[in-house]
């Protein structure tokens, strides 16, 4: 939540620069010190099946579409059923999976529709020239362990008004895209309006002027309670450039990486 501003589209799996690092580190290494983000499964995703030519299809006609994770949503679903039908309500299914079981979910779909090597290029921010990686994907720390996190968060106010929250869901994350919110403060008061359930005695779904007169304090408060439960598949690659064997960071966009596979 705390971007500097909502990415609309991303057009590498890499969503942001590379980073240099001074130390040299193994090509390819998924990043493993991160502790693991909790299980989030209530209810697994049952019957996926691999990417077939519906979906090759689909993707083609609309890779160029700003809005990646509805269509990530959208192949996710198809996948739930059989070739060629209308998912229906799998995709309510999809959409109400927190985005780290979606992504999960992605992860999983390309790994029994392609297998579990990846290659792909990246360019070195010390020389500028294209480095190739590889890596597994059951490699990558995916954060499947650990108790589940609550289904709503409650969060007391300055003026002691209790707030409901739920999390936030791959639905939910569609949605943003397709608002566009220009400012991370209007991002902000978009989501939360969408995820409180309560605020003190009114019930939700609140409306935008709700969320946006409370105290600063309380906004940036219910959004560290959010990030601190809310699971997260953060992934980065540590890569040594085949170049000039510069060490460098590269953040990994799983949602990206699927659609460009």
């Amino acid at each position: 939540m705390g971007a500097s501003r909502t990415t609309e589209r991303l057009d590498s799996p890499f969503a942001r620069a590379p980073t240099a690092v001074e130390a040299p580190a193994a090509v390819a290494a998924p990043r493993t010190e991160r502790p693991a983000p909790p299980r989030t499964e209530r209810a697994p995703l049952t019957g996926l099946r691999p990417l077939t030519g519906y979906e090759e299809e689909l993707l083609e006609r609309r890779r160029d579409e700003p809005n990646t994770a509805a269509l990530c949503n959208e192949v996710l679903a198809r996948c739930l059923v059989p070739p060629g039908e209308d998912p229906g309500a799998r995709r309510d299914e999809v959409g109400r999976l927190l985005v780290a079981e979606r992504d999960r979910a992605l992860v999983a779909l390309r790994r029994m529709s392609f297998g579990d090597e990846v290659k792909t290029a990246l360019r070195c921010p010390h020389c500028g020239k294209a480095s190739d990686i590889s890596f597994r994907l059951s490699d990558l720390p995916l954060g499947a362990e650990g108790p589940p996190p609550p289904a709503e968060l409650d969060v007391t106010l300055e003026d002691g008004r209790e707030v409901r929250l739920r999390l936030p869901t791959a639905a939910d994350q569609a949605a943003l895209l397709d608002e566009a919110p220009e400012t991370v403060a209007e991002r902000r008061t978009w989501l939360l309006a969408r995820l409180v359930t309560r605020l003190g005695e009114q019930p939700g779904p609140v409306g935008l002027h709700e969320v946006r007169a409370l105290r600063s304090a309380d906004r940036h408060r219910l959004e560290a309670e959010l990030e601190r439960v809310v699971p997260q598949v953060d992934l980065s690659m540590d890569v040594t450039c085949s170049a000039c064997s510069a060490a460098f960071t590269a953040p990994f966009d799983i949602a990206s990486f699927f659609l460009l596979s």
